[in-house]
């Protein structure tokens, strides 16, 4: 039994990551022209979503039963796109993260490399280390050849350890050090040669995650909109991603979708029916349930 917990807690994956990776191929298939600006803090449009799902599937029925004609595929995977949004995030944060710095890392190694370099050729010098090894190191100059400098000195003196274990100073764990330092500097000089790009690819499988979780979202708000239209609550149900921001482009985000409407003279009281001028949807005239993005008929399958 117990065995089969730990084997279970062995091959979890946490959701977020989980979501990503199940994700991906849709992610990358997003075409240029479906791509959205990223306008809003992307942790904080993930909190709100996830706060929102609740109250937001709460409403599943309704939409499936008033709604025939809504994509309920897309408005089920609201949560996969969220999750999968988070991880890509984290990804683009770790890959844009500062480096270590190298002037600091190859401070400590050439200084380390120094004292090991002159243990090593007192060791040659009583014949107990080979001095020709030695003379295969590239000095301290340049990164590359610190760090395998490091590597050899290390690799040297652990081969013969049982021969000059406490006839020299260096301690075991003075090697375990060196090789540590080496293994720094390489991956550092790997990750700011590497990093431009690593970042720029990061950075647009964000905006993919991010494009796809804004239309889920959006999806998700039109259908609230129309089911909760004279409850007027769809900011409380699922909060606009946009809120607070005066933008020219997202400055009415917050207003919900117009639902058709019964032409005033036949229904006394009921709001005017948009102006010529006004956008206008094949929906009646119906304005896009979400400022900023495309105007479309709000509940056909997409």
């Amino acid at each position: 039994m117990t065995q089969s917990t730990d084997s279970q807690e062995t091959t979890h994956v946490p959701r977020f990551r989980d979501a990503y990776q199940s994700l991906l191929g849709e992610i990358r298939a997003v075409p240029p022209s479906a791509l959205t600006p990223i306008i809003v803090d992307i942790p904080t449009a993930v909190t709100t979503a996830l706060g929102a799902l609740p109250e937001i599937r709460a409403l599943r029925s309704r939409v499936v039963s008033e709604m025939p004609q809504l994509d309920v595929a897309r408005f089920d995977k609201l949560e996969a796109y969220t999750l999968a949004l988070g991880h890509a995030h984290a990804l683009y944060m770790a890959a844009s993260a500062p480096q270590e710095s190298l002037d600091q890392i190859a401070e400590a190694a050439t200084t380390l490399r120094e004292t090991l370099l002159s243990d090593a050729l007192a060791l040659a010098q009583r014949n107990l280390l080979d001095g020709q090894r030695l003379e295969g190191l590239k000095g301290p100059h340049g990164f590359r050849n610190l760090a395998f400098d490091l590597f050899a000195l290390a690799a040297m003196m652990r081969d013969n350890w049982s021969t000059i274990s406490g006839k020299s100073a260096t301690q075991l764990t003075e090697l375990d050090q060196a090789e540590t330092l080496a293994d720094r500097i390489l991956t550092t000089v790997g990750q700011r040669e590497q990093g431009p790009a690593v970042v720029a690819a990061s950075a647009e499988i964000r905006q993919r995650a991010f494009s796809l979780f804004v239309s889920a979202y959006d999806h998700a708000r039109r259908a609230i909109s129309f089911l909760r239209w004279n409850e007027e609550d769809v900011d409380k149900i699922a909060p606009s991603l946009y809120a607070g921001r005066t933008t020219g482009k997202r400055k009415n985000s917050d207003t919900p979708a117009a639902r058709p409407v019964t032409p005033p003279e036949a229904a006394p009281g009921a709001p005017e029916a948009p102006k010529p001028s006004t956008p206008a949807t094949s929906n009646g005239g119906a304005t896009s349930a979400s400022v900023g993005m495309p105007q479309s008929e709000p509940f056909l399958n997409r």
